[in-house]
């Protein structure tokens, strides 16, 4: 990295994420009865714990988006992550895609489901959420409103800013298109390029996902130094899954990628939820000098 750039860079965070999807994400969205599949999600519980030892080690904070379905399957284990201090968010109940398709009682019924075994874990209901698959749509966005809920965690209109959610847009194909209103959610980055899944998650032979951790190390690092070097300030989110980067091989590249982010000048480790606050504490809906379209 460049040391006269970064000198002069403020306000870079790091928020590690963590979609704890354990089983469900093979017996919700894909109705998977395999022995094998399951298996690969029981796995989770391992790499959940090598994590939350290196999070110990390096007295590092982070975001876990935890399933109700992991709660109630491993509670021992979601309870050592709020033990150790971090902030737990919404992840459905099973994986569930919000859906239009679906009536929206059964939508609800989801959502309250999930937050009420978010809330007997933490002790308070959650403020964050990542969408388990599919779009958030603007009926989902509004229930995500009206149950109070701060962030969301699912989609980027700015790859290193934090931004507002929108209600009400129109996609259009003969005129440009019709950008809705913006509301109090924080829109905080997503990419699948700073997921661990598509790299590491075996799905078959025609997705193989198999890629080397010196691979991933030098698409995520550079992504960093970017930040760094051209952008100067701002949040970078990486979105990991206990089954995919809890495996050996992985957990040293990660181990040597926390340490190549922390040895940046005035770089900070902090919860999404942190993140969130203090964007919202700077710019209110409509801002126009807060926007990031």
């Amino acid at each position: 990295m460049s040391d006269e750039t970064v000198n002069g860079a403020t306000g870079l965070t790091v928020c590690l994420s963590f979609d704890f999807d354990a089983i469900s994400i093979w017996t919700g969205p894909r109705g998977s009865r395999s022995p094998n599949l399951t298996a690969r999600g029981e796995f989770s519980t391992i790499g959940a714990h090598r994590l939350l030892d290196l999070l110990d080690e390096r007295s590092l904070p982070s975001t876990w988006f935890i399933p109700g379905h992991t709660i109630d399957t491993f509670g021992d284990v979601c309870a050592r992550v709020v033990s150790d201090g971090h902030e737990v968010g919404y992840h459905g109940y099973c994986h569930e895609a919000p859906s239009s398709k679906r009536d929206e009682a059964d939508e609800r019924a989801i959502l309250t489901r999930s937050m009420d075994c978010l809330e007997r874990l933490s002790g308070s209901p959650p403020v964050g959420h990542r969408v388990p698959g599919g779009n958030c749509g603007d009926r989902w966005i509004s229930l995500l409103l009206e149950h109070g809920f701060s962030y969301d965690s699912s989609m980027a209109r700015n790859d290193y800013a934090p931004t507002w959610c929108r209600l009400g847009d129109v996609p259009t194909t003969d005129g440009p298109h019709q950008f809705g209103g913006e509301v109090d959610l924080v829109q905080l980055p997503f990419d699948w390029i700073l997921d661990d899944w598509p790299y590491f998650s075996y799905d078959g032979p025609t997705v193989q996902g198999l890629r080397t951790p010196d691979h991933v190390y030098d698409v995520w690092s550079a992504e960093f130094d970017y930040l760094c070097d051209r952008v100067g300030s701002g949040v970078f989110v990486l979105t990991m899954h206990p089954q995919c980067i809890g495996r050996g091989s992985r957990m040293l590249m990660l181990e040597r990628l926390i340490d190549h982010m922390a040895s940046g000048p005035g770089v900070t480790f902090t919860t999404m939820a942190a993140v969130a606050d203090e964007f919202r504490a700077a710019a209110t809906p409509g801002d126009q000098a807060n926007r990031c379209l």
